[in-house]
């Protein structure tokens, strides 16, 4: 009796498991640390047109692939696109990007091109995102380390001798459209929230939240646009 009641139990998990399987991946996906993957998608392109499909998105490159119906894929810069979404599914969770007007980062200069920015949320203060990438050699990486890391949100294994940590370069989108580049994260948050400064502090210190994980920032730049 006992046995049958195991293989009874052994076999439901191995169906759920396989009813789940398709399911899976169907998530984002990075095949490389600056490539990512969604099985839908929308893209707004500069003209008003709009277009639905699976969505490549090639970050150091700047460029965003999507599979058409009939098969053949288009490519777009930042300058022909407004906006895209990357959905995963079933779960229907949504990746924004828009195409920002950006100096580069560059102090004194007018100059300023087309460039895709992850938007994390909404409000006055728009908190934007980019990606840098930073190689480490397994080799010269304790293995405790390397293990954790593996198993973390923020590290892209792509081989047994790299370990690639990706790492948020965060910005302020204010309401004219000018960025402003975060490079001291919390000075220059506070700088920007002026007189509410002092409770945005007060409301990251009772809830522990801190200025180096990417969903304690949202909250923290959301409570401050819920002061406005």
């Amino acid at each position: 009796m006992k046995n049958d009641i195991v293989k009874t139990t052994f076999l439901l998990c191995a169906v759920l498991l396989i009813c789940l399987a398709p399911q899976v991946v169907q998530g984002q996906y990075r095949p490389s640390v600056d490539i990512q993957e969604w099985p839908s998608g929308k893209i707004v392109l500069a003209t008003g047109d709009t277009i639905y499909g699976p969505i490549t998105y090639y970050r150091a490159q700047e460029v965003i692939s999507v599979l058409n119906g009939d098969g053949t894929k288009s490519s777009f810069s930042p300058v022909n696109v407004q906006y895209f979404i990357g959905q995963e599914q079933p779960s229907g969770r949504s990746y924004t990007f828009r195409s920002l007007q950006w100096d580069l980062g560059r102090d004194f200069t007018d100059f300023k091109k087309p460039t895709f920015f992850e938007q994390l949320n909404q409000g006055t203060y728009t908190l934007i995102m980019r990606e840098d990438y930073v190689r480490k050699d397994m080799a010269s990486t304790s293995p405790l380390y390397a293990q954790n890391a593996m198993h973390g949100s923020n590290y892209y294994v792509p081989g047994s001798e790299w370990l690639d940590q990706i790492k948020g370069l965060f910005y302020i989108l204010l309401p004219d459209g000018e960025i402003i580049t975060l490079r001291n994260v919390r000075k220059d948050l506070h700088q920007l929230f002026g007189s509410k400064s002092k409770e945005v502090k007060k409301f990251a210190r009772e809830r522990n939240l801190g200025y180096e994980k990417q969903h304690q920032l949202i909250a923290i730049v959301n409570y401050y646009n819920s002061l406005k």
